[in-house]
């Protein structure tokens, strides 16, 4: 059983409620600590859930949309959704003063609240590591920086982050209408609680944001020393907008969990030495836990104000605009996933996409260069049609 004098691994479910069995100190008065979090929370869901859905919508819906980076930043919304669908259990758990779902849904509100951690900062590394192969290794990245590999790194991280939270499903329990975990006595020399947040906060953050860093200065010096004889202007441009919209996002993530962490580790050695918590501390801890809620809000404003593609793909989106209308006005990113044309004439055609898929391209990390085939028995021409150009390569049958 949990210390009851450790406001450690505290929600603000449970903060926020007088019989909680985790967290001893009193919470500020409840009418206004009340008000407060249910309009802060129901603010950050409302904006949160449109923002990453509408981020969704545009990468599934619009070709252009389709790159790498963007895979990852599609997957970052669906972890950001996951997240964000709990407040609805907090504010009604906030209501009532007790948790009504009963045991099971105990174990998965604290399962899906807290993967998010585990998958926010593996995507973020993840697509660290991708701004470092496009900018540092721009020719041999393109083995690496493709559909199918983006796809496994995905499928990887989600399991990867699904075991690392599988001890929260364990020990999570609903006990006289609270959910709350029940950590063993001890694990591996540690109270349960304690090695559990020591474990949290290495791999969830810890090691992500050294290997961060790491990535981000060689991505920074490489940019800095690239010569104009060695990269084009628009190419460099194109490199630093994409590196500054994930450098942002990042840096975001960082600033918003500092606290929370800040606050779980000063409680963790707190309680060895029975610190009476004040309501002050509890407010603050209050404020550290909305801010990683906030940050899963914040990043389709992030992407709608640095990403040109993201805002113009918004603003079609909310237009109903059709696709090859939105695609019109896109810009052609480094990555694009392949798409296949329809058949024309007596043999088939490929766009910019397939070209890519067939090799036949050399596609940088940012801006579009094209390098026709070196096979002489085909031939390229280009189509304009209602204002929409496509390269098409006919291949022989």
């Amino acid at each position: 059983m949990m210390d009851n004098s450790s406001l450690e691994n505290c929600t603000a479910l449970q903060l926020l409620d007088n019989d909680t069995i985790s967290c001893g100190p009193p919470p500020p008065p409840v009418s206004y600590a009340l008000i407060f979090n249910a309009v802060i929370y129901s603010i950050v869901m409302v904006i949160g859930l449109g923002g990453n859905t509408l981020v969704i919508y545009v990468i599934l819906r619009y070709s252009k949309m389709q790159t790498v980076t963007n895979f990852y930043i599609f997957n970052l919304a669906v972890a950001d959704e996951i997240f964000l669908i709990s407040i609805p259990f907090i504010l009604t758990t906030m209501a009532l003063g007790e948790w009504p779902f009963g045991m099971v849904m105990c174990k998965i509100y604290w399962t899906i609240t807290s993967i998010n951690q585990f998958t926010s900062s593996l995507f973020l590394t993840v697509m660290s590591a991708d701004r470092y192969l496009a900018v540092c290794h721009p020719i041999s990245s393109t083995r690496w920086r493709t559909p199918l590999v983006s796809k496994i790194v995905c499928l990887t991280a989600w399991t990867a982050s699904s075991l690392m939270v599988v001890p929260l499903f364990m020990y999570a329990a609903e006990y006289e209408g609270q959910c709350n975990i029940f950590w063993p006595e001890k694990v591996g020399g540690f109270k349960g609680e304690k090695a559990f947040t020591l474990y949290t906060f290495t791999m969830s953050y810890l090691i992500p944001v050294i290997l961060i860093l790491v990535f981000y200065i060689l991505v920074i010096d490489k940019l800095r020393h690239v010569g104009p004889k060695k990269r084009s202007k628009e190419r460099r441009k194109s490199h630093r907008k994409v590196t500054r919209l994930v450098l942002t996002v990042i840096t975001v993530y960082f600033f918003c969990y500092l606290p929370f962490w800040i606050t779980q580790l000063s409680l963790m050695v707190s309680s060895e030495s029975k610190v009476n918590h004040s309501h002050f501390l509890v407010c603050l801890i209050l404020l550290a836990y909305a801010l990683t809620y906030i940050n899963s809000a914040v990043n389709p404003v992030l992407y709608a104000f640095l990403s040109d593609n993201f805002k113009k793909s918004f603003v079609k989106a909310c237009q109903c605009a059709r696709a090859p209308d939105v695609n019109n006005v896109l810009n052609v990113e480094n990555s694009v996933f392949p798409r296949r044309s329809k058949q024309t004439g007596g043999g088939k055609s490929t766009d910019l996409h397939e070209m890519q898929e067939r090799g036949m391209t050399h596609e940088p990390s940012t801006g579009v260069t094209v390098m026709t085939p070196r096979s002489t028995a085909r031939s390229s021409h280009v189509d304009s049609t209602n204002g929409h150009l496509t390269l098409k390569v006919p291949i022989k049958v």
